[in-house]
């Protein structure tokens, strides 16, 4: 049986270097070679190929829509080529675990377990803090641990690790002998990155808001930090705030309560397929759910129905 022939590889590096760069002057810096040169390799491969892959016109190129999708395929390849390479440069040597957490969720809980991670597992992990939709190929991931809060593609396989749950945290300073209704008049702390969760939370509870100043940080984790500094009560995931609060630095006033969303661990292919991926996804799950069970329940302070300072409830 013959083999197919398959277009250079070097117009089929050209062609995917443009496609993403979107200039071919960017896409020859990243070559070494001359804007010509990617240009010429590029009309080979529309030859090789029989058909236009760019729409040139008098703004510049654009791909055309079967030029797109070759040029995506062809980005997962030279991925996966590159990711060989170095495995075979590495002579068996196994690699840590790349994973991709969540900002607050990484330093607050991940980085502090790592020791227990290796005790327990013995697997060596490697973490990048980010959130949001992760690009397993461009970040060289081979996990990522995401709220769902967002649309999750179909082509991944989840490990469903704990569901979120919330409550309000403050430093014990500022907590001292207050009545556990009082923290509702504090400084609320707030984050650009979940802009309802204190409205979220008095909702889910039945708790009464009153009127309190705000102040809002760019990220969850500011807002925690601003909370031990006493500047107010922040609104906490739990599996965030239970380290703070074993070493004292924060307190609870109410206990945390379900938000909705869940925690869980993405990847690209099938758990089952690497065994330390479905060990690490397993071992998070058990840890999370220990600080679940720990934190999660009925609030033992009930409702609260007092009026804000105006005299109207709220």
């Amino acid at each position: 049986m013959s083999r197919l022939r398959l277009p250079s590889l070097n117009a089929l590096r050209a062609f995917e270097a443009a496609a993403r760069h979107v200039t071919l002057a960017r896409a020859a810096e990243e070559l070494h070679v001359t804007h010509g040169a990617v240009s010429r390799q590029i009309r080979l491969l529309e030859e090789e190929l029989g058909e236009t892959l760019f729409l040139r016109d008098g703004r510049g190129k654009a791909l055309t829509p079967r030029g797109h999708l070759l040029a995506g395929r062809l980005h997962e390849i030279f991925a996966d080529l590159a990711q060989t390479i170095d495995d075979f440069r590495q002579d068996g040597v196994v690699q840590p675990l790349s994973i991709s957490c969540e900002p607050t969720l990484c330093l607050k809980m991940l980085i502090r377990d790592l020791g227990a991670l290796k005790r327990e597992t013995g697997l060596d992990v490697k973490l990048f803090a980010a959130g949001g939709p992760v690009d397993f190929a461009r970040d060289r991931i081979d996990l990522a641990i995401r709220r769902d809060d967002f649309p999750i593609p179909n082509d991944l396989y989840v490990h469903p690790l704990a569901d979120e749950a919330t409550g309000p945290v403050l430093s014990p300073r500022m907590a001292g002998d207050r009545p556990v209704s009082d923290f509702r008049r504090l400084p609320q702390l707030h984050s650009m990155t979940r802009p309802d969760a204190w409205r979220d939370w008095f909702r889910r509870t039945g708790v009464r808001p009153v009127r309190a100043k705000r102040e809002i940080f760019e990220h969850f984790y500011l807002a925690l930090e601003a909370a031990q500094a006493g500047h107010g009560v922040a609104l906490a995931s739990v599996y965030m705030a239970a380290g703070d609060i074993a070493a004292g630095l924060l307190v609870a006033p109410r206990r945390f309560v379900p938000d909705g969303t869940r925690y869980v661990c993405l990847s690209r292919e099938p758990f089952d397929r690497d065994p330390r991926r479905r060990l690490f996804a397993s071992w998070l799950a058990r840890r999370m759910e220990r600080l679940s069970r720990a934190f999660v329940g009925d609030d033992p302070g009930g409702n609260d129905s007092e009026e804000d300072g105006s005299g109207a409830r709220s």
